[in-house]
């Protein structure tokens, strides 16, 4: 009665190979494809650190490409170009081995910065080997990425700065001659309802300036006659101390000048050099001064000119490190004062520098053909400049915790790129 035993048709052996295809393709899409998911993430990194070691080196030399004739964020010398590509190799993509390339190009060949200065393009490709995938292929896979980046000196772009964030009359502005702002706006971050006060005690004195961009609604009052010259922009928020990160400048690195204050009432010419002052340096009487370029460190003592002779120096930074509350910087004199700050390095556009720490009044009059292109810092402090006559330039940018504005003659700020200190513009951009 039983069926006689017949042959498989061996349709499961068929279906298993035709399933095996499936597996495979599954298992080299995992496998495989996620390993070259991996690597791709494992490259991108390594371009964008070399992106940026290059963006650090083109602003490291921009000054002195600069002043070797050069347009700056150009690689002359090659040096971004091997920054890039030292940081790709300590990531393990060397140029040239195991069949890696990194290419760096400043400025970019191709998107949106193409050809621009200050950046930089790295391209790196690498063929990575196949596994479960060699079913479908036996050459290897070529894995790439890209990068740019950004790396310039740029500049903050308000001319005066006042950083305390609360503060009535953070900004006040008295006296009867006009002070005009020109370049870039005024920042106020108090959000006190009259963080800004101009007060001309009967007299038509004005602050003019592009804009004024206040915390404070409306922030602002004017009475006896003074007046802000400009649109006025209540609500703004608040910027930082956009040279909170300066390092100082380091008095162990410097020739001590005098150990002990330095005092002079005469009627001669002096010749000053940079270094350290321990007790600082007092001006009186009719002395001229000549200060030669570089930084003069106050160890305590403060700054102090009330001459009428003339004070002037190109490429000076005058940093004080108060000891005392009467260890100021005070320029109060009659004479004339041509100042410039430094053009290059990393104190470029720094004139006047308290201890940001320091809570001790800055204090700097500008009388009739003064001229002083710089910096005035005291970010923990308040800033007072008056005019005495004439249309003196007195800085070319002001930050202070707080900021006093007067004097019975006018004065001027003049902001421009090239005369304030630069900021570090060092970023991917793609």
């Amino acid at each position: 009665m039983r069926r006689p035993n017949r042959r498989r048709a061996g349709n499961v052996s068929v279906v298993v190979a035709v399933a095996l295809i499936g597996i495979l393709s599954v298992v080299a899409l995992s496998l495989d494809g996620g390993l070259m998911v991996d690597k791709r993430r494992q490259v991108q990194s390594a371009a964008d650190a070399a992106a940026l070691a290059a963006a650090d080196d083109l602003y490291l030399h921009w000054y002195t490409t600069r002043l070797s004739g050069g347009q700056s964020g150009l690689d002359w010398n090659g040096t971004a170009v091997n920054a890039a590509k030292k940081t790709a190799a300590a990531g393990g993509y060397t140029d040239g081995t195991d069949g890696c390339t990194v290419t760096v190009h400043i400025p970019p060949q191709s998107g949106p910065f193409t050809g621009m200065a200050g950046h930089t393009e790295v391209i790196i490709s690498k063929p990575q080997k196949r596994f479960f995938s060699r079913l479908f292929g036996s050459q290897d896979v070529t894995i790439g990425a890209r990068a740019v980046s950004r790396g310039m000196r740029n500049s903050f772009k308000n001319a005066i700065l006042v950083l305390d964030p609360l503060g009535k009359s953070a900004f006040n502005a008295g006296g009867n001659g006009n002070v005009y702002v020109s370049g870039s706006p005024i920042q106020v971050n108090s959000t006190d309802p009259a963080a800004m006060i101009a007060n001309g005690g009967g007299s038509s004195g004005a602050v003019v300036s592009d804009a004024f961009n206040v915390g404070g609604s409306p922030g602002w009052t004017a009475t006896g006659g003074a007046s802000f010259v400009g649109p006025i922009n209540s609500s703004s928020p608040p910027i930082p101390d956009p040279y909170a990160n300066v390092p100082p400048p380091d008095p162990s690195t410097m020739k001590v000048q005098s150990s002990k204050k330095l005092q002079n009432s005469g009627a001669n010419t002096i010749t000053l050099n940079p270094g350290v002052y321990i007790g600082g340096i007092s001006l009186a009487g009719k002395v001229n001064v000549v200060l030669n370029p570089g930084i003069y460190y106050m160890q305590g003592g403060g700054f102090s000119s009330t001459s009428s002779g003339t004070l002037s120096g190109d490429g000076v930074l005058i940093y004080n490190a108060p000891q005392s509350t009467s260890d100021k910087i005070s320029i109060q004199g009659q004479g004339t004062v041509n100042l410039t700050a430094p053009t290059t390095g990393p104190y470029q556009g720094m004139l006047f520098w308290q201890d940001r720490t320091s809570t001790v009044p800055m204090e700097i009059a500008g009388n009739g053909a003064s001229s002083m292109i710089g910096l005035f810092y005291a970010a923990s402090a308040n800033l007072k400049v008056t005019g005495n006559g004439g249309q003196a330039v007195v800085g070319s940018q002001y930050i202070s915790y707080d900021l006093t504005l007067g004097g019975n003659g006018g004065f001027n700020v003049v902001w421009t790129p090239n005369t304030v200190p630069g900021t570090r513009d060092i970023w991917l951009v793609e």
